[in-house]
């Protein structure tokens, strides 16, 4: 029993060397891991035997001759994952290889959501066309969903934009797709994404913060999720950042928290009635007053940043959603202002990914659950 433990542990761990360095060597994960290069080719075998990895170009012989060495990477066409993410106002169904390279795709704008049945509606029809398209049921390894709310072992506990409350929507979506359903909540797997493909990739321990018409957060330590006691860590739209919030409670789960109040880009749209992407375009070519106002906004987010760095001195925070888009305008701005609020060390970086990041933390997410393995840096 030991030994197969050893042997399950020492396979997630070739596997996530492999997809953080891949193409690389068998000698290559040996070094790395500490693990005898024999328990490695073992390893590496039945990886290839199952089709998950596949040996590719050779590396250059060493100096004092010798084989030359065979490249490993993951095999991205093995299977398919089937990804889909439900908000408030859009959605999208996907069909990816498991690198998370997007096939097959369906949107939806201005999504009405009134519960269960609308959505138990639309994966039936769209699924079953994507699937059909992408070759058949039997190609694909499972499902990645994101939704807005509380996840804990893969059950919906409260997720009050979609209308559900301790709902076992993995075990619906599973009878209906006949396949595997991993869900998690949307912030957590935008942090996933960016761990594997994005600005996390070069770190282990950092928080990506999500900013829009709300506040939310995920925390990364040791490449793993920090979910807290309830899988509710990360949500900083709660933090006080004011000496006035005792006047303007209660904060419940139904309600903006005062972070999110003070901070969020609601604020800044119901000051100008402008989509945050037109007011830093604006801003961009000279409008000094949306200018301000955007840096009066990044006031605001930075004392809340400031106590988050000051508390988990993570190596960086990622900021994700709307306000990425305001790097240019802002990115010297807040790290010079994050230098001022604390001493605490800490990079500063705005995601590229996009909505992106939520499709490689579907994939990512079943990854992880099967596999065991984590996102480990590129470096």
């Amino acid at each position: 029993m030991k030994n197969s433990s050893v042997k399950q542990n020492n396979c997630s761990d070739i596997l996530s060397v492999i997809m953080a360095r891949q193409p690389v060597s068998r000698k290559q994960v040996s070094e790395l891991l500490e693990i005898s290069p024999a328990a490695v080719t073992n390893i590496v075998d039945e990886l290839i035997s199952s089709g998950l990895v596949v040996e590719g170009a050779f590396g250059e012989a060493s100096a004092r001759g010798g084989r030359r060495p065979i490249f490993l990477r993951i095999c991205e066409e093995a299977g398919l994952v089937l990804t889909a993410a439900f908000r408030l106002q859009n959605a999208w169904i996907s069909v990816c290889n498991l690198m998370g390279k997007e096939l097959f795709s369906r949107s939806y704008a201005d999504f009405s959501f009134d519960g269960m049945p609308r959505l138990f509606q639309t994966l039936s029809a769209d699924t079953a066309q994507l699937i059909e398209q992408a070759g058949g049921r039997e190609r694909f390894v499972g499902a990645g969903l994101s939704i807005p709310g509380t996840v804990e072992n893969n059950r919906v506990l409260y997720s009050p934009e979609l209308g559900l409350v301790d709902c076992d929507l993995a075990a619906v979506l599973q009878k209906e797709l006949q396949m595997p359903v991993y869900i998690d909540k949307d912030v957590y797997l935008n942090a996933l994404g960016e761990n594997w493909m994005g600005a996390g990739w070069d770190y282990s321990d950092f928080v990506v913060v999500t900013i829009g018409t709300g506040i939310g957060s995920a925390i990364i330590i040791n490449n793993r999720i920090y979910r807290g006691h309830c899988s509710m860590a990360g949500e900083i739209g709660y933090m006080i950042t004011g000496r006035d919030a005792l006047e303007n409670g209660p904060y419940t789960l139904t309600n903006f928290g005062y972070f999110e109040k003070t901070a969020s880009l609601r604020t800044l749209k119901t000051q100008t009635s402008m989509p945050f992407h037109q007011i830093v375009s604006e801003a961009q070519a000279g409008n000094q007053e949306l200018k301000n106002r955007i840096f009066e906004n990044a006031d605001q987010i930075c004392l809340g940043l400031g106590s988050v760095i000051s508390l988990l001195n993570p190596q960086a925070i990622i900021l994700h959603g709307s306000y990425a888009a305001a790097e240019p305008l802002l990115a010297d701005y807040m790290r010079e202002r994050l230098r001022y609020l604390t001493p605490v060390p800490c990079d500063v970086k705005f995601s590229k990914l996009g909505n992106r990041a939520l499709r490689y933390g579907c994939v990512g997410n079943i990854w992880q659950k099967k596999h065991q393995m984590q996102f480990l840096p590129r470096h």
